[in-house]
């Protein structure tokens, strides 16, 4: 996981260089008329000093603005930030079952990007509201939640977290009331479920774009870790992608996920997947995999969970 704050102009004093965190977020728009005043000098300090980025947009639905008209606004007021920003829509002001409007913005931001935004929301209105279009659009969660555990980055407690509609969330707001070096008041603390390297998928919207490797100069351990994580797809993309090493790479990839040659094996869910990532990578349905280990819910399978595949990776 990465630790990280989230910030607007309300912490215009922070020092930026003494917070130890991986990542920064800010408030970039709010509406169709505000941006905040120090998003841009947050971002470049942030960039400067090697952090992972992420912008949001606060939705203003109650104003009776179009979700189009503010997600254009955003566009516009974070042109040098996209591609190397997470971008995210906070949905916390009225009209919050308005889920018609929260998918609209997200379309809109996708559609005129190609990178899909992440949307913000408490664990309160994340349960009381029907967020399968949204879901099912493969836009992912950044949930509050302040009662679940001290702060402390417990995998147990991160994974089993009770989720609705989602299967896993993307990030973590754990505390608004969190205290850093380099800042002397309160502080909202996040993690982020992954890596560096999933960070900048969601940053650039290159989760389904096979890596530029055409020497493939990194080792085989290398290169199966990065199957692992999804990096070179699956059947014969993965074959096209690691060409003459594909042998060589797919039976350390067996081997690490304990996978023999029969049509039956054990897989371990791991942080970020989801039952249908798991049937893509493996050639199968999701419906499949929830019938072999009686999952009612598709939509709930945590990290550390043992799941029975009829298929073989490959």
């Amino acid at each position: 996981m990465l630790k990280g704050i989230d910030i607007s102009r309300w912490q215009s004093g922070i020092n930026l260089a003494a917070v130890d965190v991986d990542f920064v977020i800010m408030k970039a728009t709010e509406g169709v008329g505000y941006t905040d005043s120090s998003c841009n000098s947050f971002y470049q300090t942030a960039k400067s000093l090697g952090r992972k980025l992420g912008v949001y947009h606060f939705a203003r639905p109650d104003l009776g603005n179009s979700a189009e008209a503010e997600a254009d606004y955003f566009l516009q007021e974070t042109k040098g930030y996209q591609k190397e920003a997470i971008l995210i829509l906070d949905w916390e002001s009225g009209n919050l079952g308005n889920i018609s409007w929260a998918k609209a913005w997200l379309d809109r931001v996708y559609n005129k990007t190609g990178v899909r935004p992440v949307i913000y929301m408490s664990a309160s209105v994340m349960r009381a509201y029907d967020w399968s279009v949204v879901v099912n659009a493969n836009y992912g969660l950044w949930v509050a939640n302040y009662g679940v555990n001290n702060g402390l980055a417990n995998d147990d407690v991160f994974n089993s977290y009770p989720l609705k509609y989602w299967s896993f969330y993307a990030l973590w707001q754990y505390t608004s009331v969190g205290r850093l070096n380099g800042y002397s008041g309160n502080l909202d603390l996040n993690y982020f479920s992954g890596n560096s390297m999933a960070w900048d998928r969601y940053a650039t919207g290159n989760s389904d774009v096979l890596p530029d490797v055409p020497d493939l100069p990194k080792s085989i351990d290398e290169l199966a870790n990065e199957v692992i994580a999804g990096l070179y797809g699956n059947g014969q993309e993965r074959k096209d992608a690691l060409g003459d090493r594909y042998n060589e790479v797919q039976a350390l990839v067996n081997e690490k996920l304990g996978i023999k040659e029969s049509d039956t094996f054990v897989y371990v869910v791991k942080r970020g997947d989801t039952l249908s990532g798991i049937a893509e990578r493996f050639g199968t349905s999701y419906q499949v995999i929830a019938r072999d280990n009686g999952i009612s819910n598709p939509n709930l399978i945590y990290a550390g969970q043992k799941l029975i595949i009829n298929k073989k990776l490959g």
